[in-house]
């Protein structure tokens, strides 16, 4: 296909509308490149905010997902607001909507084929990888269930908001590991 960096990435664009989630060796075949091409693509797409690098990946970030406050969260039955949501996409195609990074990380625990999970940042208001990101537990900002799990996209983000509102800064499995075994979801 066509080599233009430019060509390319509106095609796995258009790719994307119509699937949840392309993998790089299947868009390196399609395109007729490298990984590496594709890795460097998706990182221009990603930087974009345009895609969601994932493991092995890409998936599509829809301006409109998760549903402004008619979704019911699949795991504490709030209602799921764009400003916090976490999205898990399965590898069947399934589209589950939590309420916050709180319910999120509950229940990308109990999800065993999951594709993609995305977090919503707390400063940037932009979806964001939730394997990459950093948390802010128990801070003094409480905006949906309790205890409070704010997402941020670096550890220097996270850190700096700490310093201003307290909370402890935890890595994703580190903030899976203190939910699971500390906290059930309370609504706030």
């Amino acid at each position: 296909m066509t080599r233009l960096p430019a060509a390319r990435r509106e095609q796995i664009l258009i790719w994307l509308q119509d699937e949840p989630m392309l993998t790089i060796d299947d868009m390196a075949l399609r395109l007729g490149v490298s990984h590496m091409t594709i890795h460097r693509d998706l990182d221009a797409l990603a930087q974009s905010g345009q895609v969601v690098k994932t493991h092995g990946g890409a998936a599509r970030i829809h301006q409109n997902e998760p549903t402004r406050g008619t979704a019911a969260c699949q795991v504490c039955q709030g209602a799921v607001q764009e400003r916090s949501a976490f999205v898990i996409h399965t590898r069947r195609g399934a589209v589950i909507e939590l309420c916050c990074a709180h319910c999120g990380l509950l229940a990308l625990a109990g999800t065993a084929d999951v594709a993609s999970a995305l977090a919503r940042d707390f400063i940037y208001d932009r979806m964001v990888n939730c394997w990459q990101a950093h948390y802010v537990l128990d801070s003094d900002v409480v905006r949906c269930c309790v205890p409070s799990v704010l997402c941020f996209a670096s550890e220097s983000d996270a850190l700096r908001f700490q310093r201003g509102f307290g909370g402890v800064v935890m890595t994703c499995a580190e903030a899976q590991h203190h939910l699971s075994r500390h906290h059930e979801p309370h609504h706030h």
